[in-house]
């Protein structure tokens, strides 16, 4: 079964309408596979010499801490690279399935030798990492600026823009498919004071949580919050 790619989609809308009319782009081969919840995806230390993407569903960065511990560096949804770039490379943290996930895999050369076709493919290609790059930039200044609430805010103000865009539009509720213990972890927070928060949030109105998830009902009313916050700062 043939299956759009939303990494080559979203490089298609970054690039001049000389680039984007390109016949090649429609044509670049690539290869899907689909892994269940909690799969490795990369591992530390992975030789990778394939472009791999996110085709479908959520997954994340992640570093090994010396005592067994999982850090949490960001989440990836779909049309993310989960390489540093296009290089082959040498993988420096992992990247694992959050949900059941499609990954889709590029020959590096296939994408280097594009970057000569195709007009401004090489500057779209870099636009796209510097995005995951100004993605964590934000997330380590939260860690290390920002209270608990607003930690929470932020992180779950940036996934639902991030899920929503992905479906072209700003869609009345956007689902969040990450436990609550994760969330917690990527921010640095317990289970019991992620939970706490939460819980304030929901009698608020701003989101519903389940067992699968978290349901952000209004992304306005999550910046009121935010906004809230910073005036009682």
């Amino acid at each position: 079964m043939h299956h759009v790619s939303p990494f080559m989609r979203r490089v298609a809308q970054l690039l001049p309408s000389s680039g984007r009319s390109s016949p090649v782009l429609d044509s670049i081969h690539f290869r899907s596979t689909c892994l269940d919840k909690g799969d490795e995806i990369l591992g530390t230390g992975t030789r990778v010499k394939q472009v791999v993407t996110i085709g479908h569903g959520l997954a994340m960065r992640y570093r090994l801490l010396p005592d067994g511990s999982r850090q949490v560096i960001m989440f990836l949804t779909a049309g993310d690279i989960c390489n540093p770039h296009i290089y082959p490379t040498v993988m420096d943290h992992g990247i694992a399935a959050v949900t059941q996930v499609r990954i889709d895999r590029f020959e590096c050369e296939s994408l280097i030798g594009l970057t000569n076709t195709v007009v401004g493919l090489n500057q779209a290609l870099w636009t796209l990492a510097e995005e995951q790059n100004a993605i964590m930039r934000d997330h380590i200044t939260s860690l290390g600026r920002s209270d608990a609430k607003a930690r929470v805010l932020m992180l779950l103000k940036e996934l639902a823009t991030r899920l929503s865009s992905y479906e072209g539009r700003e869609p009345s509720q956007v689902f969040i498919p990450v436990t609550q213990t994760l969330l917690a972890d990527a921010i640095g927070l317990t289970h019991i004071h992620f939970n706490r928060i939460i819980g304030d949030m929901a009698k608020r109105g701003a989101i519903a949580t389940s067992r699968g998830g978290i349901t952000i009902n209004s992304i306005s009313t999550l910046e009121k919050l935010g906004a809230e916050l910073i005036v009682a700062a």
